[in-house]
């Protein structure tokens, strides 16, 4: 007898009309953590990811041709308006299938999705346990107000049902990482390089493998949620500050396990928040190095975790191929990280990265500038700081966003009555999070405006990431750390003249630039 069919997508992460890529090494990690439990109830689970598959509406609906039951997962981005697509597109040519939608952005805005007339319900917060009650209930015809963890649309209005517990993820199956064909993705990466068109959310070779060779990447979950006060971001909201995560030998068992029959080069460590306890990320060291497998590996920590860490930590570090941490510095004035309660000191920043500069890690730091009622001092403060240490610290990565007010979290409702747009569609919100554009509002004074626009016309150069080998892009590369060392931001002509300057004279001037 053939197994009841759960088909479950995952939306484009760019939009294919502006002609960019998404990094391949992000795999439909969501899906397949809910997968796991479901296979275990005996149902069989398909997984399309838009990413690996450039006919994926067809595949979505052929798969869901006699299904039990359809799901779909999404974050903020591009995500949510492809995926709308493809929702009622399922929707429309099976009117009776079920449909499901989690992830961060449906769960934190289930109304528009429960209004759509294309969602059933919204599953919030952890879902593995949730999803598989779910597809249980659906498959016996019962009321999904008995199962935890969702949000549904009754009697005109949204109803949540109980609250779901977190999960400890040790408790969990292993995520079905079988359901997909990873050579898709190395294969990708692979045709991506050399790296000519903008690939969305890829991170930098190490610094010891050319910039584009191209690296058979893997990402993983390790951890749950995590316990950071932050008011910009919906992460309280969603996992109530709870952070559990898998314990460090069995998260390198199941990696060597998916070593064995698939051999990366690189390990995408995807939490929220994964250096919470230094112990935990010790011991995870100490087993990479002990497996033999010799990745290379990046991950998501705090400042001040990275202030805390013993100096033996930050050693074993190095030694088990992390070559990367990325983090959220948000501001550089006390009185702003005191209003946003990320709390981080006078001078942490400096130490975090100067830390890992001097270990031989690269330290990716993004900033945030225009949170509501944040005063134009403290936006150049920001911007002066991330100027700093980028030229401080070369090989430090620094990035200051437009602030963009999230639903779910604490600044939701305060900023959209300070006049930030609200998106009132999916198509709307799919362009939301474009950071490059589009993104004041007003909030930001036109001087901040322009300082933060050659910020970021002058950081690509400093990093080497614009213009050739030549001995243009060699002087204005130099110009570049001049400009930024001495806080010269000011509109950079001889920059614009150069764009134009190889625009008009193209190939002609490979040798010059």
């Amino acid at each position: 007898m053939a197994r009841k069919r759960v088909v479950l997508f995952l939306p484009s992460r760019v939009d294919p009309s502006i002609g960019d890529l998404a990094s391949p090494d992000l795999l439909p990690l969501e899906l397949l953590h809910i997968a796991g439990p479901v296979e275990k109830l005996g149902y069989e689970v398909q997984v399309i990811d838009a990413l690996v598959e450039p006919d994926y509406v067809r595949k979505v609906l052929a798969a869901c041709d006699g299904a039990l039951l359809f799901g779909a997962s999404c974050i903020l981005g591009y995500q949510v308006y492809d995926g709308s697509l493809v929702g009622r597109a399922v929707r429309q040519r099976f009117p009776r299938l079920p449909q499901v939608w989690g992830g961060w952005f449906p769960g934190s805005v289930p109304e528009l999705y429960l209004r759509s007339g294309f969602c059933d319900a919204v599953a919030i917060g952890q879902g593995e346990v949730t999803f598989a009650e779910l597809v249980q209930a659906v498959d016996h015809g019962a009321d999904l107000e008995r199962v935890a963890g969702l949000a549904l649309w009754r009697d005109d209005a949204l109803h949540l049902t109980a609250r779901r517990a977190v999960a400890a993820m040790n408790d969990l199956p292993a995520p079905s990482f079988h359901l997909i064909d990873l050579r898709k993705y190395y294969d990708l990466a692979g045709r991506q390089a050399p790296y000519g068109r903008r690939v969305r959310n890829k991170l930098p070779n190490p610094l010891d493998v050319p910039p584009d060779q191209a690296l058979r990447g893997l990402s993983y979950f390790t951890s749950f949620g995590c316990p950071e006060p932050c008011e910009f971001c919906c992460s309280p909201g969603v996992s109530g500050r709870r952070w559990v995560s898998l314990d460090a030998d069995l998260l390198v068992d199941r990696l060597q396990e998916i070593h064995r029959r698939h051999p990366f080069d690189v390990l995408r460590i995807q939490d929220a928040n994964f250096g919470v306890q230094e112990k935990r990320t010790a011991r995870f060291c100490e087993r990479l190095i002990e497996s033999g497998m010799q990745l290379r590996w990046n991950a998501t920590i705090e400042i001040k975790q990275v202030c805390q860490y013993a100096d033996e930590t930050i050693e074993l570090l190095k030694r088990s191929g992390c070559h990367m941490l990325i983090t959220g510095a948000e501001a550089a004035s006390e009185e702003t990280q005191r209003m946003i309660r990320k709390n981080i000191k006078e001078g942490w920043t400096d130490r975090a990265i100067g830390r890992m500069y001097r270990a031989g890690i690269q330290f990716a730091v993004t900033y945030i500038i225009g949170y509501p009622g944040e005063s134009p001092a403290s936006m150049y403060e920001t911007i002066y700081e991330a100027a700093e240490m980028k030229t401080k610290y070369p090989t430090c990565s620094s990035e200051v966003f437009p602030y963009r007010p999230i639903p779910g979290s604490t600044y939701w409702e305060p900023s959209v009555q300070a006049g930030y747009p609200v998106p009132q569609d999916f198509e709307q919100w799919g362009r939301f999070f474009d950071y490059k554009f589009n993104s004041w509002w007003g909030k930001v004074p036109p001087d901040v405006q322009e300082a933060w626009k050659v910020f970021t016309t002058l950081a690509p150069w400093f990093d080497g990431n614009a213009g050739g080998r030549g001995p243009i892009s060699r002087y204005l590369r130099k110009r570049a750390g001049h400009r930024l060392r001495n806080r010269l931001l000011h509109r950079p002509y001889e920059f614009s003249a150069y764009d134009l300057f190889r625009r008009v004279a193209g190939k002609r001037a490979a040798r010059l630039i």
